[in-house]
């Protein structure tokens, strides 16, 4: 990486937890951690239930240890218990978030070569990006960066808001609508000077995004970059957001057509094959349907 790369990993990516020095209850996080993912870890296709003493000579713990955490996880749902028999099986918590790991492993791998090939032709760097577990935020799960020296730089893991840049509109836009309303009335922090904090704007916005089928940013995140991006999207809502991102130097209206349509095409081609869809795109390609930036 040059001196000229345009850094986008800065105070807002992903922050990282300290287990080693953080107590909980008096036990190290840790140790409680190891544990509780031991425990879900002994529920096996050849065995699915389990009873807590079963589970506490299996791993060399004690009863009450292992009671507490099953107790934990079955709040959690991550476990349910048999009222008849007391014995332990995996809850539906633990199946979705299954579920959620296969999607993630699929997509990026389905989507790396038609990213690899946006970013080669666009001359820009890819981001495929999701929105993050607790629904608040967007999280980028995979980017394949531009040759340019000057390019724009995102570490997989970086979380962003989802009312700023062109990826995490596109997830904004086609999310429920009591999840998006939730996301729109809460606090809209400014990360740019073009950033969307007036909710009316941002409603707007979001509105225009569902009519064309793409999003566009222009200075939402980071001074001097510009973005586009398209939804994929499921019958439930929207799984990800394929986009491109680049420094405005190389902006102009004829560059921003080219990026819309090319990455709808990849962004259809990675909806085929997991069978989701990409929305249509709109015909209306015109100057003001191609401004950047909101609608601004």
């Amino acid at each position: 990486m040059t001196s000229t790369t345009l850094h986008a990993e800065d105070d807002t990516r992903a922050s990282r937890t300290s287990y080693d020095a953080a107590p909980e209850g008096g036990r190290p996080v840790l140790q409680v951690l190891e544990r509780t993912f031991a425990v879900l870890e002994v529920f096996e296709e050849a065995r699915p239930d389990w009873g807590t003493s079963e589970i506490a000579r299996s791993l060399g713990l004690p009863v009450p240890t292992v009671h507490r955490i099953l107790m934990d996880l079955r709040t959690l749902g991550y476990v349910t218990q048999d009222r008849r028999t007391r014995r332990f099986r995996l809850g539906p918590a633990a199946v979705l978030l299954g579920s959620r790991a296969r999607v993630v492993a699929d997509l990026r791998s389905v989507a790396l070569e038609p990213m690899r090939l946006l970013s080669r032709e666009l001359g820009e760097t890819a981001l495929l990006t999701g929105v993050s577990t607790d629904r608040t935020a967007s999280v980028c799960l995979e980017r394949v960066e531009s040759v340019q020296p000057l390019r724009l730089s995102v570490e997989p893991g970086r979380l962003l808001p989802l009312h700023a840049g062109a990826s995490q509109k596109a997830l904004l836009a086609f999310m429920p609508d009591d999840e998006a309303e939730r996301i729109i009335s809460g606090r809209l922090d400014r990360l740019c000077h073009s950033t969307l904090v007036d909710k009316k704007k941002l409603r707007e916005d979001l509105e225009r995004i569902r009519r064309r089928g793409f999003a566009t940013s222009l200075e939402e995140t980071n001074a001097g970059v510009w973005g586009v991006a398209v939804p994929i999207l499921t019958g439930a809502g929207v799984v990800c957001a394929l986009g491109v991102a680049g420094p405005s130097v190389r902006l102009s209206s004829d560059v921003v057509r080219r990026s819309v349509r090319r990455t709808h095409a990849a962004a259809s081609e990675i909806a085929r094959t997991l069978a989701y869809r990409a929305p249509r795109l709109s015909i209306e390609l015109g100057e003001h349907e191609l401004s950047l930036g909101g609608g601004s």
